[in-house]
C-alpha cells in the first residue's frame, strides 16, 4: 500500500511536469505533419476501401478490445488503443542460429479520422509502428491470446474513428479493423465529479525514463513513465483482489492548503443487492491506485439488535457491480462510477 501511495504522489508530480513536456513534444492530433508519409500505399488502399462501411479485413485474425483514456496537459487526452491476437496467427518461427527463440515480424498502422456528423472526415493522425515479437521455444503456447497496446499520442476532446491495421512485412497479409471512440472535454465538467475509465491492474511499475517513440506493448501499456498491465477480462478468484486505477476529474483544491480533500466509498452489489460496503476513505490526490480485497465481515445480531457473531468471509462466485461513490469535501460535488467484474472458482 505504501508503494502505491508513493506512485500516486509521483504521478501527480509527473502530471504537472513531465506530461507538459510530452505535450510540447507530441503535438495534439490536429497538428498533422503534412510532409511525412506514415501509411504504406498497400495499407492506405485497405483503409480507403473499408472505412466508409467499417468493413474489417481478416487476413490475420485480430480483435479490437477497447479504448482507455487518461488526462494530459492543456485539456488534451491520452488514448490507449487495445487489440488482441493469438500466437498461432502471428507466424512465429525460429532462425538456425537461435533455435530456442521464436520471432514474428509485423508492422502496425493507425489512421485516426475526426468524426463529422457521424461520418469519417479529416485524417488527423497517421502512424506506423514496428510490431516485432519474441517468445521462447520452450513453453510456447500457440493458442495463447495476448492483448497489445498502442499509446503515446495526445488528442483534443472530440469524436474520432480509429483505423487499425497489422500486416506482414511484405504486405501479403493485412488485417484491418475500425472503431469509433470519444474523448471527453474535462475542462467543461462543472458541478459534478467524473472518472477516467476504471480498470484493475495485474502489475504497475515506474520506468526510469519516458519512451521517446511509439512502441507496441504486450499485455500492458505506458503512460509517461508508468507501465500498467490492466486485467481486461475482469475475472478474479475470491482469494485475489482488485487493484483499481483511475483519475478523479472535477475536484476543487482547498483555498488555504491547495490540496484536494476527497472521500471515496466502495460498495459491492450482486443481483441488485448490496453485499458489502466499505468504510469511506479520504484521499488528497486525483490519481487512485487502490487495492481492494474480496473479503468482508459478516455481522450477526439477535432480535434485540445486539451483535452476537462476527465472521470474515470471501465474496461468492458470480457477477458483481462495484459502485464507487466520490465526494469532494471542498466543493461538496459528487460523482458515481461503476466497475463490473466476476468472481470465478
Amino acid at each position: 500500500m505504501k508503494s502505491r501511495k508513493l506512485i500516486a504522489t509521483a504521478l501527480t508530480v509527473l502530471l504537472l511536469l513531465s506530461l507538459q513536456l510530452a505535450a510540447a513534444k507530441s503535438k495534439p492530433a490536429t497538428e498533422k505533419n503534412q510532409g511525412q508519409f506514415f501509411i504504406s500505399p498497400e495499407v492506405a488502399a485497405v483503409f480507403a476501401a473499408g472505412v466508409s462501411t467499417r468493413t474489417n479485413r481478416g487476413d490475420i485474425p485480430m480483435t479490437y478490445l477497447r479504448t482507455l483514456y487518461l488526462p494530459a496537459q492543456q485539456n488534451n487526452i491520452y488514448p490507449v488503443f487495445l487489440f488482441q491476437m493469438k500466437n498461432a496467427d502471428l507466424d512465429f518461427s525460429s532462425q538456425a542460429e537461435t533455435p530456442e527463440v521464436l520471432k514474428a515480424k509485423h508492422m502496425a498502422f493507425i489512421r485516426v479520422y475526426r468524426m463529422e456528423n457521424g461520418v469519417p472526415g479529416e485524417i488527423i493522425k497517421e502512424r506506423n509502428i514496428r510490431f516485432d515479437l519474441e517468445e521462447n521455444q520452450d513453453g510456447f503456447q500457440p493458442d495463447a491470446l495476448n492483448y497489445y497496446s498502442i499509446a503515446g499520442d495526445i488528442y483534443p476532446p472530440g469524436s474520432y474513428l480509429l483505423a487499425l491495421a497489422v500486416s506482414t512485412a511484405d504486405f501479403a497479409k493485412i488485417a484491418a479493423c475500425y472503431t469509433e471512440f470519444s474523448l471527453p472535454d474535462f475542462a467543461g465538467i462543472k458541478d459534478k465529479l467524473v472518472t477516467t475509465p476504471v480498470f484493475s491492474v495485474r502489475d504497475l511499475q515506474m520506468m526510469q525514463t519516458a519512451e521517446t517513440k511509439l512502441l507496441i506493448h504486450k499485455n500492458s501499456f505506458v503512460y509517461n513513465t508508468l507501465l500498467l498491465a490492466p486485467d481486461l477480462k475482469n475475472e478474479f478468484k475470491a482469494n485475489e483482489n482488485l487493484d483499481l486505477f483511475y483519475f478523479i476529474i472535477g475536484a476543487k483544491p482547498d483555498s488555504a492548503s491547495k490540496a484536494l480533500n476527497l472521500q471515496v466509498t466502495y460498495k459491492f452489489n450482486k443481483d441488485g443487492k448490496e453485499v458489502n460496503k466499505m468504510a469511506p476513505q479520504t484521499v488528497n490526490s486525483p490519481i487512485i491506485s487502490q487495492p481492494i480485497a474480496f473479503t468482508f465481515t459478516e455481522v450477526t445480531k439477535n432480535n434485540k439488535g445486539v451483535e452476537t457473531e462476527r465472521q470474515e468471509k470471501l465474496l461468492e462466485s458470480g457477477d458483481y457491480v462495484l459502485e464507487i461513490e466520490i465526494l469532494d469535501n471542498v466543493s461538496k460535488t459528487k460523482g458515481l462510477q461503476e466497475f463490473t467484474f466476476k468472481i470465478v472458482l
